[in-house]
């Protein structure tokens, strides 16, 4: 199995088994209508020898700082994106503009893939969108976050606020979470940083 496949697989088996343990919690405790359909975003990196390939499903976000420069590594998901907004309609589920964006069905969901939200599951699929990226010797770090960051933090912003603000590495991510909550976010907000240099500070990497 290649590693593109093994991460497609570990996304569907995490779906599969996120909606069996549901059921099991549904039967066990009686749980309210509102409870029922609780559904999660999922990326995934891996990289072996050279190869970067990122596994995305939902609206989280990863970048490569290549040179000083961000490049995607992955596409939100999203029903404003009209490729994934067609995928919904063909699915057989509805799409509406509520508010200020189109979502998806009753539940007015914003992503079209997701672990579990199994009212929407047969549209709003856990299959993930694939990435393949060769690493060379500029590239410096990658970096991983929900909406949460993405929403109120561009990707240039985020690669100057590694380079200018954040001296010690292991703060980066602390940064930046801060950095998407002083800007009025209140959404989950998830980031991770990975260096791909052996650096003690993202100082030296510039």
């Amino acid at each position: 199995m290649s590693p593109s496949d093994a991460l497609f697989e570990a996304f569907i088996k995490t779906d599969v088994t996120f909606r069996t343990q549901l059921d099991s919690s549904r039967k066990r405790k009686g749980a309210i209508q509102k409870d029922w359909h609780p559904g999660c975003t999922a990326i995934a990196a891996l990289i072996i020898k050279n190869k970067l390939i990122v596994a995305n499903a939902s609206d989280c976000r990863a970048i490569l700082c290549r040179s000083g420069i961000p490049y995607a590594l992955s596409r939100d998901q999203v029903a404003s994106c009209l490729e994934e907004r067609e995928c919904i309609i063909r699915a057989g589920s509805l799409v509406k503009w509520q508010v200020d964006t189109w979502r998806v069905g009753e539940a007015a969901l914003q992503v079209t893939r997701s672990i579990n939200d199994d009212d929407l599951k047969r549209a709003v699929t856990a299959k993930p969108e694939i990435t393949s990226t060769t690493l060379s010797i500029e590239d410096e770090y990658i970096v991983i976050a929900s909406d949460g960051l993405w929403d109120v933090v561009s990707e240039k912003d985020v690669v100057n606020i590694i380079r200018d603000t954040v001296k010690e590495a292991g703060m980066c991510s602390k940064r930046l979470a801060t950095e998407a909550a002083e800007r009025g976010r209140k959404d989950n907000i998830t980031v991770i940083v990975i260096f791909l240099r052996s650096v003690s500070t993202a100082e030296r990497i510039y």
